[in-house]
């Protein structure tokens, strides 16, 4: 596998065309891509290492302005090689490093799902996952649901629900990349007394399954140093190290 060409093929394809969910616009063109709205995030950039400080400053200055965090996500492959000194400057925080991992979907043979995971199509399946995520996260749903029922109809994104004895159990989510060869997995958990149990891998299959249906290639997805032993497992390979930095609003009002 040519992870190099993979990595090229994801910046040009997925980091530099990002998706407008609802609640988000994105900003194409000059040296940023940006999504900005019910997060802001800072994608994909082209600018030098000379013109690295300014471009961080600049963007570090719309958003202190508004009072709202920022969000800058570094890959190991990127340039320039002064970029975390210019985040930092800047008063961004770096999160735990990640891994940005990818499965080859042409080779890949996943053991059938042994359990119920449903793709989601309806007002009640987005209410299961949620309540998975709640269960997993302990997270405040206020304006979830609406957020999450907009995504049923678009052909980017299917949602999926395990669930054990009739109960959802396990809640995920798959980014279909328009126009590319990608698909992104993201979201959702595994409530805490169904965890050891399998649902993570059904959820990782039934989504591989899903994929190929839609003629793509590969599945990527950013994980922590605790999903990698499974994901390595299921046939994901590590493409690069990522960091991704944070611009609190706490940070925002003191700058």
């Amino acid at each position: 596998m040519d992870k190099d060409k993979i990595l090229r093929l994801y910046d040009a394809q997925v980091r530099a065309n990002p998706v407008a969910t609802p609640g988000l616009t994105v900003t194409l063109g000059g040296e940023v891509t940006r999504l900005q709205g019910v997060f802001n995030f800072i994608c994909h950039w082209r600018f030098n290492e000379k013109g690295a400080a300014q471009a961080v400053g600049e963007h570090a200055d719309y958003f202190r302005q508004r009072q709202q965090s920022l969000m800058w996500r570094v890959y190991g492959h990127d340039k320039p090689e002064n970029i975390a000194a210019c985040l930092t400057e800047q008063g961004f925080v770096a999160s735990p490093q990640g891994a940005l991992m990818v499965l080859p979907l042409d080779d890949v043979v996943m053991k059938p799902v042994e359990h119920d995971i449903q793709h989601i199509t309806t007002a009640q399946g987005v209410r299961d996952y949620l309540t998975v995520s709640h269960a997993a996260f302990h997270q405040d749903e206020v304006g979830s649901f609406d957020y999450f029922s907009k995504l049923l109809p678009l052909n980017d994104f299917a949602l999926f629900c395990g669930y054990a004895d009739g109960e959802p159990a396990v809640s995920r989510l798959l980014q279909i990349q328009p126009n590319s060869c990608f698909g992104l997995l993201f979201g959702g958990g595994v409530s805490p007394e169904h965890r050891g149990k399998g649902f993570y891998r059904a959820t990782v299959a039934a989504r591989v399954a899903f994929a190929k249906t839609r003629g793509l290639k590969y599945l990527t997805t950013e994980a922590r140093a605790t999903s990698r032993p499974i994901l390595t497992s299921l046939g994901f390979i590590p493409l690069t190290d990522e960091v991704t930095w944070i611009l609190e609003m706490d940070n925002v009002l003191q700058a």
